[in-house]
């Protein structure tokens, strides 16, 4: 005759750990240089010039002082070239040129006063050497000489020949010093950078729509400006503003942004990266997060033991707890010595490190153990399950796969930027993203984080201020 076997049930009253996000600073993305090209037609600017500077550039009437009048008239267009940092500008003139001979031969004499008037061509070259200042300024040192004909220009005068060289190149240079300020304000006008520099440090902080359906952002926190020297290439004078600043692409809303009008100062910078790093994000509720592990884990049952100790999961969820996620299990167990079985019902709390596994795009986690309070309690209770394997097997079990939100990301960003679209009235995006490496998991209040970088390049075009 069989003798029934005797059992008894042992109910787990487990407190629940305290879900707290983590104290951990918030993510901050990997500074990136976004690429802005600035460039100013040569020819534009020429026309420009030459529009500015007509007709009389200096008249000079006055024979009393000097015996001598001067009128000089630009000839012709003026021409600009420009190759790397230098613009070259030839400025044909045609003086006119009176002169005056007074001779008293004797005290009774009739005195003998004798004008004449000559004219002739010349050309003003004029090289200027291009900077850039912290306060977003054109500097400009400039240089010039004179070309003359095959003879510098004279007056005959009576028994005089007078060589006007020496009368003319004086005023010249002094007009040629109010030329060159011209020519340096025209620049400055020409190329307000600080004005073009500011709008798009404006625009670019404005949190910029990717898609609809995910509600995906990308965001753009600018810190530094720097620029490359001017150059000159094929007809235009080319720079390039690198501006430096945190990337993001967010899933969860429009991001709440402060925006910074302070514009910094300058950095005038040769060697400037046109890598970018975007920090992608995929954010996972907690309620999301949870119904995935109960996918993996609820209504299993695991064995040990040899089949003598099982335990079946009836329910599972996810919350925070600091830097670590806790793994809440509703379990129902048994484990069976000789005769008797013993029982155990009620939740089991594990703690596990989460970290973004590359090679899978997923969430996992690591280091898996027993709540404390869950330990003591285990090994009061149920010494069996506490030192058996069964942790190991949920560590290797919970997974939060991550890969299709962050290929999502990706391809909104890359398809933004292969549209060529224009994400503002005022800014149009270019770029690629080339790869993506991963960053770090964050635990807010609301769900986990998983940061990836994509590693790319972008370029900002501001062509409608």
């Amino acid at each position: 005759m069989a003798m029934p076997g005797c059992s008894s049930t042992t109910k787990l009253n487990t407190a629940a750990p305290a879900s707290t996000a983590s104290a951990v600073p918030a993510y901050k993305p990997q500074l990136s240089s976004i690429s802005v090209p600035v460039s100013v037609s040569i020819a534009a600017m020429e026309d420009k010039l030459n529009q500015e500077l007509a007709g009389v550039l200096y008249k000079d009437t006055n024979l009393n002082d000097d015996n001598v009048a001067v009128t000089v008239t630009k000839k012709g267009r003026m021409s600009i070239r420009a190759e790397k940092d230098k613009i070259y500008f030839t400025l044909p003139l045609h003086i006119y040129a009176k002169g005056r001979w007074k001779w008293d031969p004797c005290k009774f004499c009739p005195a003998v006063d004798k004008s004449e008037d000559t004219s002739f061509d010349m050309v003003i070259k004029t090289v200027s050497k291009v900077g850039l200042t912290e306060d977003y300024r054109i500097n400009t040192v400039t240089s010039g000489d004179f070309e003359w004909g095959n003879t510098k220009p004279v007056l005959e005068l009576g028994p005089l020949k007078i060589g006007l060289a020496r009368f003319v190149e004086p005023a010249l240079r002094s007009q040629m010093s109010n030329l060159t300020k011209q020519l340096d304000k025209e620049l400055q006008s020409r190329l307000d950078m600080k004005k073009y520099v500011a709008e798009a440090w404006l625009l670019l902080q404005e949190p910029v729509k990717l898609d609809d359906g995910m509600n995906a952002w990308l965001t753009v926190v600018p810190k530094e400006v720097r620029m490359a020297p001017l150059q000159a290439q094929n007809g235009t004078l080319n720079t390039r503003l690198g501006i430096t600043s945190y990337i993001t692409v967010t899933t969860d809303g429009k991001p709440k942004t402060q925006l910074n009008k302070n514009l910094p100062k300058l950095i005038v910078d040769s060697r400037m990266n046109d890598e970018i790093q975007v920090g992608l994000t995929a954010n996972i509720p907690y309620a999301h997060a949870s119904a995935l592990l109960q996918e993996q884990v609820a209504k299993q049952t695991y064995k040990f033991d040899g089949g003598k100790s099982q335990l079946t999961v009836k329910d599972a969820a996810i919350s925070p707890s600091g830097e670590q996620l806790v793994l809440m299990l509703d379990v129902d167990g048994k484990t069976k010595a000789g005769l008797f079985t013993k029982k155990i019902v009620g939740k089991v709390y594990l703690r596990g490190t989460p970290y973004y596994d590359a090679e899978t795009a997923s969430i996992k986690v690591r280091d898996v153990d027993y709540d404390l309070d869950t330990k003591d309690k285990l090994l009061s209770t149920a010494s069996w399950l506490a030192k058996n394997k069964f942790k190991d097997m949920i560590q290797q079990q919970v997974n939060i796969p991550v890969k299709g939100e962050l290929e999502n990301a990706q391809k909104m960003l890359q398809a933004t930027l292969d549209k060529q679209g224009r994400v503002h009235e005022s800014v149009l995006l270019r770029g690629n993203i080339k790869s993506i490496t991963p960053d770090n998991i964050y635990l807010t209040a609301d769900g986990i984080k998983a940061v990836v970088n994509a590693i790319g390049t972008l370029t900002a075009t501001v062509d409608k201020l």
